[in-house]
């Protein structure tokens, strides 16, 4: 049930966030994802309490002290969370921090059901004021109309307590990272090893047929590339990617004896044009929304479409474009 809210609560509503639907263990995940994904924002020892509030609903009390911004952050991963499948409401109360319009006002915040976008949430004022804010910062008046409540009864007991420890979570984050990126390499590996083997055979049999292969084989390497950007989140494993993709790009250089446009029959550049484009345009996208890109489906946000469409026409269009700009 819900009521309007009163002064009285105002402390209680600085920073909470109301779900309903979702098992509490993927709630649990979630809130955990986004605080190793925002850690270097995150300021040490920050709280997150998390409370079971009835059948289906929970309910996360975030430290007072993160700001508005991150709070709206928290709230997005929330509702689009990398790698868990689940339907939920949601729905945030906060205090204006930052020095603009909501200054010092009681905010609920909220997705709207006739955005299209993910990159932005929505809030009403206690005196039932509605803006739209992009995650740029840009702050709109809307003719979304939402009046301010909040639930008249809040379950507020036994909390389990996430604590932010920059130094365990930066430790164990890139241990993790680092151990599955190992392991999807040498998957990599092996794969690339065995399919260049194979063609190796097919050259001896027939030319043409090994022509076709070669087309296929270093597309799909591209693929791979597009497709694992976690992968590619690793330094190391980045590198040993570029090494791949070059020694193909050599290996069909020989074959065809020259850099020419022979070169797009083995779809030698498509490896390479993915790496090449996705370096600049991941350190662009972090730098803006200071955060990791995500391929994946659906995207959380408008700007992981357009990261997505970037590495997409690298894979397909940059090659030709690579010969026709070099090979007179």
């Amino acid at each position: 049930m819900y009521g309007i809210l009163d002064t009285d609560i105002k402390v209680i509503t600085d920073n909470l966030i109301i779900i309903k639907g979702g098992a509490y263990n993927d709630i649990k995940k979630a809130l955990r994802q986004w605080i190793q994904l925002y850690l270097k924002d995150l300021q040490d020892g920050l709280t997150f309490e998390l409370y079971k509030n009835g059948r289906g609903s929970h309910i996360i009390q975030a430290d007072r002290r993160l700001d508005n911004e991150r709070f709206y952050y928290l709230i997005n991963y929330l509702n689009y969370p990398e790698n868990i499948n689940y339907r939920i409401e949601i729905e945030g109360f906060t205090i204006g921090k930052a020095n603009n319009v909501l200054k010092d006002k009681q905010l609920l915040v909220y997705f709207s059901s006739i955005d299209k976008e993910s990159d932005s949430v929505f809030v009403t004022t206690s005196e039932n004021e509605n803006f739209r804010i992009d995650f740029n910062g840009k702050i709109t008046d809307t003719r979304e109309k939402r009046i301010f409540q909040v639930p008249a009864e809040l379950n507020l007991d036994n909390p389990e307590t996430i604590n932010v420890s920059q130094k365990q979570i930066s430790r164990n984050t890139i241990k993790t990272n680092e151990t599955c990126a190992d392991k999807r390499f040498n998957v990599l590996l092996l794969i690339v090893v065995s399919l260049f083997t194979i063609g190796i055979i097919i050259k001896q049999i027939d030319n043409h047929t090994f022509a076709k292969y070669s087309l296929f084989y270093g597309m799909g390497i591209g693929l791979w590339f597009f497709g694992d950007y976690k992968l590619l989140q690793s330094d190391k494993h980045y590198i040993y990617c570029l090494i791949i993709a070059i020694c193909y790009l050599v290996v069909a250089i020989v074959f065809v004896g020259g850099f020419n446009k022979h070169i797009l029959d083995y779809g030698a550049l498509h490896p390479i044009a993915v790496l090449l484009i996705q370096k600049p345009t991941r350190f662009l996208y972090k730098l803006v929304f200071n955060r990791e890109p995500v391929v994946d489906r659906p995207p959380p946000s408008f700007w992981d479409v357009v990261y997505i469409g970037v590495l997409f026409l690298a894979l397909t269009v940059l090659p030709f474009l690579i010969i026709h700009g070099l090979v007179k």
